[in-house]
């Protein structure tokens, strides 16, 4: 153990209880002395009872927690175990045992095998330090650590936070990151007395709103084996983008919907799109792992956003009244931060993570899905690459994206259009 005044180390000592708090975090390894395990020693008033007492087994444990990560997808309770005698000088001790100190990580998401996490000190790291050993292992970024019913602060240490030995760690998705606000605009050249819309979503994401309201149905993707939930919406289209609900009777000028990640694992198929550097093959968005990278977004400070949003979508063949409701919809999250981060998602990643067939068929389809963050001062040197990039010409995003803005802009075709977004935290 650490050196405690008047002691030297290795000698067994007697902690009071009140100061084992204020001890526990310098120990390097400890010996659980169990009384009732302990073979008789000498009888009081023998000269061999002036020292301490020689263990017949000693088996001592560093301080590593085990982390554990159960498969099951609800809550596991904390367990705070009951407290021991602590080492006592007393000559009537004969023996020892050790129990290895833990801790245990109940994971409320799908598909997680249990795994540990042995070294020592692990109880003087910080909750920073804690989040990138879970990513590292499950691929987990978005989530929140909770103990004893209170949320756990990155910049503390586990021993700060107040946890021993047996306490639980409950991990949980991040609630505040979802899809916002995709919208589908219909815009035919004349009207359409009949447009079935048919959104489908990958297990990694749920549906959390829809307007107009209609029924959540089980998918049945042919371009995926992990099929998701689905749903169905038939209007009625003018070539002014009115569309009619034929289930609700509502009259509206674009379908909404919004969803949550379902906090599943990374799949194989699943990736980051394409950079706007190197287009990187077709892969599938992973919206319960998004990421903003130096590589493949541009960076800006947060009041140079709107106007470079302003360049972009209209590369993008947003036409004027949804160019302003995505940026007047985001602005508010924007500046909250001081310089932000952001990218586009190529279509036909996106296509796969939330598929959308329209009938009858359209002429052009346009999906635009943008992934923004905020960056703090002390980050800013590690994006470089995402600053110059912001001062290329921002109609870049078209080819990332993927679209033809000549065939999304021409009102002979019949045109369909979806803007959305989420904040990567």
């Amino acid at each position: 153990m650490a050196a405690i005044p008047g002691y030297p180390e290795q000698d067994i000592v007697e902690l009071a209880t009140d100061i084992w708090p204020t001890v526990r975090s310098a120990l390097h390894s400890v010996m659980i002395v169990l009384i009732s395990d302990m073979h008789p020693g000498p009888s009081p008033g023998n000269a061999s009872d002036s020292g301490p007492p020689t263990p017949t087994k000693e088996l001592t444990s560093p301080l590593s927690p085990t982390i554990y990560t159960p498969s099951v997808s609800a809550q596991s309770s904390i367990h705070h175990p009951q407290p021991t005698s602590p080492p006592s000088r007393h000559p009537s001790m004969g023996g020892s045992r050790s129990a290895t100190l833990h801790i245990t990580f109940a994971l409320v998401f799908e598909s997680v095998s249990p795994f540990d996490v042995r070294e020592i000190g692990l109880l003087q790291k910080r909750v920073s330090q804690l989040r990138e050993i879970i990513e590292s292992r499950t691929g987990l970024s978005d989530i929140r650590l909770s103990a004893r019913r209170s949320a756990l602060r990155s910049d503390q240490t586990l021993a700060d936070c107040g946890l021993v030995s047996g306490d639980t760690i409950v991990v949980t998705p991040n609630p505040n990151m979802r899809a916002r606000k995709p919208v589908i605009y219909l815009l035919p050249p004349s009207a359409l007395p009949d447009v079935s819309v048919n959104l489908s979503l990958i297990p990694s994401w749920t549906f959390s709103a829809i307007y107009p309201p209609v029924e959540t149905l089980k998918a049945t993707m042919s371009n995926t084996h992990r099929p998701g939930q689905s749903i169905v919406w038939t209007v009625s289209a003018d070539p002014d983008g009115t569309l009619v609900d034929k289930t609700t009777g509502l009259e509206v000028s674009y379908l909404f919907w919004e969803a949550s990640p379902t906090s599943s694992l990374p799949t194989p198929e699943a990736s980051r799109a394409a950079s706007p550097v190197e287009e990187t093959g077709l892969v599938t968005f992973d919206p319960a792992h998004p990421t903003v990278s130096p590589e493949e977004s541009i960076l800006l400070p947060a009041g140079d956003v709107p106007a470079y949003l302003d360049a972009a979508l209209k590369a993008l063949a947003l036409h004027t009244e949804a160019r302003t409701s995505f940026i007047t919809y985001w602005l508010p999250d924007l500046l909250r931060h001081e310089h932000i981060a952001l990218r586009f998602v190529a279509q036909e990643s996106y296509e796969r993570a939330a598929p959308l067939a329209v009938s009858p068929a359209p002429d052009v389809v346009t999906r635009v899905f943008m992934l923004f963050r905020g960056v703090p001062a002390d980050e800013l040197g590690l994006w470089d690459a995402a600053r110059a990039r912001a001062a290329e010409d921002a109609a870049l995003w078209a080819g990332v994206v993927g679209i033809d803005a000549a065939r999304a802009s021409d009102p002979a075709l019949f045109r369909v259009l979806e803007w959305g977004g989420m904040e990567v935290r």
